[in-house]
Order: structure tokens, then sequence, then C-alpha cells
């Protein structure tokens, strides 16, 4: 359901300390409507970017929490119909929407930018913002992380003419089943990867090809895609306006020569075989050169210049939780929000490639139980080349309890292709275990979806 917000004053959000939710809070308020939310206690890193908007949130659920009268109710993708606030809406008969019909009503009013795949969208989506941003188009963005130094926030609604949003293949509610990104009126769509994910929605990787061909489909203009994905090379089949980007000869634009040196990665960039330029960026690893071909091509295709392009691409310092780098007493720490076999893999072997006399210490936190289980062998080898690796508990999420797998289970895993790991229990454990190890030595990768950054902000300060 898409609704006019030229009639709504006051909107409430349910669950407002999500990534994408914080978000479309700041832009609600960015547009003129007066903005409240509630959500659990626990501190989120969103926490900052509500504060820094103005934005009042209640730090637990209640029905009361809507005495304010609200006009418009958005609530987040892990609450459902049966929510104390859900309910209280319906009963006071205020009109209620998904945070991801929120976000197909915004794609309506600008070229929307849709930034797809199962791995990437978060630095893909920061970065192409960035870009246009340099290059003075003003564009409105959406970024699923807390924050983005170069950009001042997770979101905003400029007067440019396009919309950059983070599209997420999740399912739109727990009653429905329809993946985020197909509720957006998209312009351009980047897909940057696809493989299995989102194991609780989807029953294989077939079921997510289904969806982002669907995509590829209503995408209005143009699908910037990376065909070095098998899944990818399925999915383009017989579709139009598809260009393919990737390390392999056979996209129409290619990366190659990349050469990582001290704080810069480069890379050449060709298309049909010749080469264009070369680029540098701040960011490790190869899956990042890819992401940033995507952002090239795309920046291309609206006229930014190639020497703004460059320009852009060397400045940009990262986001939150995606190998956020820092330091303290001669230990580095690493912060990523990579919790995929394959992304835990691609990342620490970018770490390990950076950082080749160092002691790395991984401590790993696994992402919900059924990507646990359905993805367990995968992890055998994420971890190859690690000094050590500790293993936390499984992270829950509101949407899902206590699963059939265990952390332990995941340790004999990964014990198959490296012996240097062991379970560590809680985060406060896990805390206990590693402080006596660091040292001027030492590397640090906290890494996983849930609350692990946590372990990695209290030992900056006790350090």
């Amino acid at each position: 359901m898409f609704i006019d917000l030229k009639t709504i004053k006051k909107v409430h959000f349910i669950g407002i300390k999500g990534v994408a939710m914080s978000g479309l809070a700041v832009i609600c308020k960015q547009k003129g409507l007066e903005v409240k939310g509630s959500d659990v206690p626990k501190k989120f890193i969103t926490d900052k970017v509500l504060e820094g908007a103005g934005i009042e949130f209640f730090s637990d659920f209640a029905a009361s929490n809507l005495d304010w009268q609200p006009d418009l109710v958005v609530v987040g993708t892990s609450w459902g119909v049966d929510h104390v606030e859900v309910v209280a809406a319906k009963n006071k008969e205020i009109k209620i929407i998904t945070d991801s019909e929120l976000r197909g009503t915004l794609s309506l009013e600008k070229k929307t930018i849709a930034v797809t795949g199962v791995h990437g969208k978060t630095t893909t989506s920061a970065l192409l913002t960035h870009i246009f941003k340099s290059a003075g188009l003003k564009p409105s963005f959406l970024v699923g992380t807390g924050s983005v130094p170069d950009l001042g926030s997770n979101a905003a609604w400029d007067e440019g003419d396009y919309f950059i949003v983070e599209a997420d293949e999740y399912a739109r509610s727990h009653e429905d089943k329809t993946p985020k990104f197909l509720d957006l009126e998209s312009y351009i769509s980047i897909v940057t990867s696809l493989e299995w994910e989102h194991v609780d929605i989807y029953e294989n990787v077939e079921a997510l090809e289904k969806v982002f061909s669907q995509l590829l489909e209503q995408t209005a203009e143009m699908s910037v895609v990376c065909a070095d994905w098998p899944s990818i090379k399925k999915i383009i089949l017989g579709k139009k306006n598809v260009v393919t980007y990737g390390f392999y000869q056979d996209n129409l634009w290619q990366a190659h020569n990349v050469e990582q040196k001290d704080e810069l990665i480069s890379f050449v960039v060709s298309k049909e075989g010749i080469d264009l330029d070369q680029f540098s960026l701040k960011l490790l690893g190869d899956h990042n050169v890819l992401n940033a071909l995507a952002c090239i091509i795309v920046s291309l295709k609206v006229g930014i210049e190639m020497e703004e392009i460059r320009k852009a691409l060397v400045t940009f310092s990262g986001t939150e939780r995606r190998s956020q780098m820092s330091e303290k007493n001669g230990v580095i720490f690493i912060d990523d929000y990579g919790h995929h076999p394959s992304e835990v893999k691609a990342i620490l072997k970018a770490i390990r490639s950076k950082y080749q006399n160092k002691k790395i210490i991984c401590l790993f936190q696994p992402h919900m139980a059924s990507r646990t289980k359905a993805l367990l062998d995968d992890f055998a080898d994420s971890f190859s080349g690690i000094d050590q690796v500790f293993i936390t508990d499984i992270f829950t999420s509101a949407r899902e309890g206590v699963g059939e797998v265990t952390a332990q289970d995941l340790v004999e895993v990964v014990r198959q292709k490296n012996s240097q790991v062991a379970y560590v229990g809680n985060l406060q454990q896990a805390l206990e275990k590693i402080k006596p190890l660091l040292d001027a030595t030492s590397v640090l990768v906290t890494m996983g979806a849930g609350d692990v950054y946590l372990v990695r902000d209290q030992l900056v300060q006790e350090l």
C-alpha cells in the first residue's frame, strides 16, 4: 500500500532503531513531518543517528506510545500484526504501512537507483552517494548502517533528481513475503552478488534467482549486474538493458590489474576490452573493487565526468561496521558486519593480505540459527589463514528464536580447516578471553551482524 505523504503530518515508527527505519525516520523529518518512534531499550548503532536528528523515541513498546496521535504508523520487519503498538494503531484506526512500502512511496518521487545483492549493498550505496554528492547532484539516499562519515548520516532527502537506496531482498513483513526491493520504482538497479541467503525466507538459491529476475524486469532504464556470480549469469538471459561487470573477461566492463599498496587499492577499468582509466580506493579487498566498478558505471551513465569519479573514489572512507578500522595502543581493530560464509572469507582474505606480518584474531558472532544451520558446512573455508578464531553464542534476532544448531557445531566445522578455533560463550566471556592476547602485533577482527562490535568498544576503553 502506497500513500500520499502530503496528506500526512505525524509518523510513528515501530522498531525505529533498525538501520533502514532510522534512515526513513530522518527522511520523513527532513520532508517536514513530525516524527517519533519506539524500540527496545538496548543500545543500537543508530541511537546517535536519531539523537542527532532530534527524533524522540520511546525505549520500550506500549500502546500508550501512540497517545501523541500520529496519522501514520510504519512497522519494521521484525514486528508482526500481534505487536502491542500495531494492535493499538488498528484500534485507533491509524493508517499502517511497512518500512518497505514507505521506501516504495519515496521511490515514486525521484529517479530511484536501487542497490541490491546479497553482499555489498551498504558500501556500494554509500560510495555511489558519495560520488553523486561530490559531483554536486544533491542526491537523496538511504543506506543500511548506523552512519557514513563522508555523508554525515545514513539518510537524507535532498533537492536532486536521484534517490539512491540500499534495496533489501528480505520479506516485506512477517505476514507478507514479498521482497522489499519489488516495492521500489527502480530507474536503475545494481545487483552486486547473488547466492543463497536469508534461508528463513528462501528455501534455495533458485527462489532468490526468481525474485532478482523480477527486479530486473521491472527496472525502467538499466540494470548493472556483476556477472561473475553464476546465479546472475542465469537471471540475465533474455533480459534487455542489462550491463555486466566483474573480473572475468566476458563482462562488458572489467576490473583488472588490482594492486594493494599501503592504504590504497588500485585497479584498471576496461570496457569491451579497451582500458579506460585507473582508479584507487581506501577500502580493503577485491570485493570492494567490484563495488566501486558498479558505482563507476552508474556515475558515467548519469553524466558524471571520469576525473570527478576518480577524485571521489579515493576520498571515500567507508561506512560504519564495514571493515571499520581503528587503533589503540598499537592494537588494530577492524569491525565488520559480515555474517555469510562467503562474506567472511572475502573480508578475512583481504585483511590477511594487508597485515601479512601481524597476528590476526577473529571474534565471530554467528547471526541467526537458521542461517548457521543451512550454511554450516560452507563456513569451513571461511577462516583460513587466521591465527586465532573465537566463536560466540549465536545471535538471535527478534524474528527468530533458538534453533537446532549451536555455536559449538560451528566450531567443529571450522576446525576442519583451522585448528586454532575455540568457543567462547557470550560477549563478556569473549572479552575476558581475548584481552590478554592483545599487543602491538595484534589485529582484532570483530565480525557478525549482531552486537559483537560491543566487544571492540569495550576493549578500546580498557586498553
